[in-house]
């Protein structure tokens, strides 16, 4: 089947593309490979079929959860395909509902950040776009209907992305892949299979992947080998597979989710001449470890790869140390594109930078900790309002308008809610943010993968009201 595609954002004159269909004898997958895919299938067996949350929770039963949800999702899209239902107002309690029962990963990067992306973009050209979106989000009738409604919208993205001055205040467009096979899996989980980040880096693995220049040309390839690898699978095991079974054990294979929980210590006992006292010794549980999809080595620059490692280091003077991990931590801050001023050592009693993105008048006064056992706040409160009494009315007559605080440190001994709180009340400083530095290594390789805005990243990080995690940065932002 050919089709015309007139002026596509990334060609400068009309081309002619053909969408090969998937067929089974045109795409093969080698014996080595098909005895691995069995192997992966067997493991996941292995685990009772156990599938974790993005908090790394198993869940009782997510294909369960998904069939429910799917009649509140599903209601949603019709009342917004049949005009019952403001473009607003869909994006808006599709968000709420996600994010509260986020089965799919949808609130990343690719879902709805893409779709919020997207609209703002389209804000003097609502129609088309209320027009379009109902074209596609529709089910499609056949794989060749899918791609021509990637095509689409791949390419009112990209017009978007073309002539934007920043290219990052954009939707991606290859973002559409993912973004529209979870609309579709939602009206035919049987059919269609959801492009996951996390299952792409399973084909990786596996030396099965072929990248392309388009997300159509991308998901026709990802929809027949999804389609191959059901019908190894499902000769393997002598029964008939699903997409979601697929999925989970790839996801299991990715390694996207990991568990690691402490057992409890047991009770102590200590017996007195006249009573016994039973001692409880405190008890550190460590939270499940969410881990990222990826190498996080690959979207990172190799000096700023150290910064976890420094903090945690003991071999080098506490001077020596803390100056080496404030420049780093500036460094890193530089990799999200914010201005970065460096103060700290040597300037006199100072925070360690300032971290300004003029284009939304937002500043940040950063404080870096080097402690290798978890920074506590300690006598450092007086120091922290001398900064804020200092810069802000500085960074107010430079016309930025939000104003921020920002503690990077390996661990924190305490999430010093009281005095922030005071801090948020009665200063100029409005968010006061505990970052892990793993938190912060991850929000820069997120940031490189999937070209995220720095006013993207701000939002997300404004809205935590606790201590920074990695986990948590992988879960607003990974896509499974």
């Amino acid at each position: 089947m050919h089709w015309k595609i007139s002026r596509p954002y990334w060609a400068t004159e009309e081309i002619v593309i053909k969408h090969t269909l998937y067929k089974t004898n045109q795409l093969m997958i080698d014996n080595n490979t098909q005895q691995q895919l069995k192997n992966i299938w067997n493991d996941y067996l292995k685990t009772e079929n156990r599938v974790v949350d993005t908090k790394g929770r198993p869940y009782d039963d997510i294909d369960k959860s998904r069939k429910k949800a799917i009649i509140e999702i599903r209601q949603m899209i019709d009342a917004f395909l049949q005009g019952r239902l403001e473009l607003r107002d869909f994006k808006t309690n599709l968000d709420s509902y996600n994010k509260q029962h986020n089965y799919w990963g949808f609130t990343a990067a690719k879902g709805q950040m893409f779709f919020n992306l997207l609209t703002r973009s389209s804000a003097g050209d609502m129609p088309n776009l209320v027009n379009l979106l109902k074209k596609v989000l529709a089910e499609p009738d056949s794989l060749e209907d899918a791609l021509q409604k990637m095509t689409l919208i791949f390419n009112y993205a990209g017009a978007y992305k073309q002539t934007a001055t920043d290219k990052r205040l954009v939707a991606n467009p290859m973002s559409s892949a993912y973004f529209l096979s979870y609309f579709w899996q939602i009206h035919n989980p049987e059919k269609w299979p959801v492009m996951y980040s996390s299952i792409i880096i399973s084909f990786e693995k596996l030396g099965i992947w072929q990248s392309h220049a388009t997300s159509y040309d991308n998901y026709r390839f990802f929809y027949g080998l999804n389609e191959e690898i059901k019908r190894i699978i499902s000769q393997h095991a002598g029964q008939p597979v699903t997409n979601w079974d697929i999925e989970h054990a790839l996801w299991y294979f990715a390694g996207t989710v990991t568990v690691n929980s402490k057992q409890l210590k047991p009770k102590r006992m200590r017996t007195a001449q006249a009573e016994q006292t039973v001692i409880e010794e405190p008890v550190l549980v460590e939270a499940p470890a969410l881990e990222a999809g990826f190498a996080l080595s690959d979207y990172l620059i190799p000096r700023i790869a150290r910064l976890v490692e420094l903090g945690a280091s003991a071999d080098k003077s506490g001077s020596a140390k803390g100056h080496e991990f404030e420049r780093m931590v500036g460094e890193t801050f530089a990799q999200l594109d914010f201005d970065v001023e460096t103060l700290g050592q040597g300037m006199g009693r100072e925070p360690d930078a300032i971290l300004k993105y003029p284009a939304e008048h937002i500043a940040f006064i950063v404080d870096a900790k080097a402690y290798t056992n978890g920074y506590a706040l300690g006598t450092d409160d007086r120091a922290i309002r001398e900064y804020i009494n200092y810069y802000c009315p500085r960074l107010k007559a430079a016309g930025y308008t939000r104003i921020g605080f920002i503690i990077v440190s390996n661990a924190f001994r305490s999430d010093m809610k009281e005095f922030v709180n005071e801090i948020t009340w009665t200063t100029d400083v409005k968010r006061f943010l505990l970052l892990t530095s793993e938190a912060l290594l991850h929000l820069v390789a997120y940031k490189t993968k999937d070209k995220i805005p720095v006013t993207q990243i701000v939002e997300k990080l404004i809205s935590f009201d606790k201590i920074i995690t990695k986990e948590m940065i992988i879960e607003e932002f990974g896509d499974y």
